[in-house]
């Protein structure tokens, strides 16, 4: 979908749930086949806002760049308030929300199976139904990390998505980490079959390590097989999370992120959507991941040549 056509439909989405209008009205949901672009890739962020809640603020570092992301991505802890106003305004302003919904621990999922939480999901279908666009869901994401049964994950994968029969713009983003593609081989196993998945996405972050062959590692030695399995199943491929990590004296940020763009824009026709993880760790050995020290820097530099970069702006 293209970007300005989008902002035609957030516009309407807007006034349908209220927003702008003073009376909310009853939204007619989009279809998700329109979040993917004809040609090039949405580009957005998760924003750190100084707190836990998972709420992404994302207008700060827009002002940084000097341009609107495409996607705001927001996290949304099971059985606590959906940031239903965030997601609005996103809409009303033309960025396309992502919701990252945690389903629990594993135990959890047995009890989804079972039922017990079918109005949570059913009250956040009704909810993300009503907002009137095209959404991503990026449901209980890098479970390849979390679950060892992955028989009761397909099972309860399949509960919730039969649960959203009637939010046609929500888009399902099945999204494992990148090793599950190309080093632990979990990925068949975890995957709930092309009809109850929308969107195939991998997380992946940069970082240093004592191995060389992990050092700061490419974009292409982890994302590679990952848009090969979404290729096969013919599926759009999403970078659900990504960040380079911000060294105290080596620039590699700036440089990780410049090849990046260039590697996808060459080589992942399927990559319709690259997102960014914003946020520095809570200890002072943490993972920083920002691009903005120094404000004004290499790396807030190299990032902000995404959002002005056509191929990631679509319009």
């Amino acid at each position: 979908m293209e970007r300005r056509d989008f902002l035609k439909l957030a516009a309407g989405a807007a006034v349908a749930t209220g927003l702008g209008a003073g009376v909310a009205r009853a939204a007619v949901p989009r279809d998700k086949s329109e979040l993917v672009p004809s040609a090039g890739a949405h580009f957005g962020a998760y924003v750190y806002a100084g707190n836990d809640a998972g709420v992404s603020q994302p207008e700060a570092l827009e002002t940084k760049i000097g341009h609107r992301l495409g996607i705001n991505h927001c996290f949304h802890h099971y059985g606590t308030a959906p940031h239903t106003t965030r997601w609005q305004n996103d809409i009303a302003a033309g960025r396309i929300p992502m919701i990252s919904w945690s389903a629990g621990p594993e135990a959890r999922l047995q009890q989804i199976v079972d039922g017990v939480h079918n109005k949570e999901i059913d009250d956040q279908a009704t909810l993300l139904a009503s907002l009137g666009a095209p959404l991503f869901l990026r449901f209980t994401w890098e479970f390849d990390l979390r679950y060892t049964n992955t028989a009761l994950f397909r099972a309860a994968w399949e509960h919730v998505h039969a649960r959203f029969a009637g939010a046609p713009n929500v888009a399902f983003v099945w999204c494992p980490t990148w090793r599950a593609y190309r080093e632990t081989f979990k990925a068949d196993a975890f995957y709930p079959g092309d009809a109850f998945v929308d969107w195939i996405a991998a997380d992946a972050y940069a970082r240093p390590h004592t191995d060389p062959a992990y050092h700061y590692r490419a974009f292409d030695l982890m994302m590679d097989t990952a848009h090969a399995f979404a290729a096969d199943h013919g599926k759009p491929f999403m970078v659900g999370e990504t960040g380079v990590h911000r060294a105290a004296v080596d620039p590699v940020q700036a440089e990780w992120l410049t090849t990046t763009r260039s590697v996808v824009k060459s080589s992942y026709p399927l990559l319709k959507a690259f997102v960014y993880f914003h946020r520095d760790g809570d200890a002072p050995d943490g993972d920083d991941w920002r691009v903005t020290v120094p404000d004004g820097g290499p790396a807030q530099q190299a990032f902000a040549a995404y959002a002005h970069d056509p191929y990631f702006n679509p319009s």
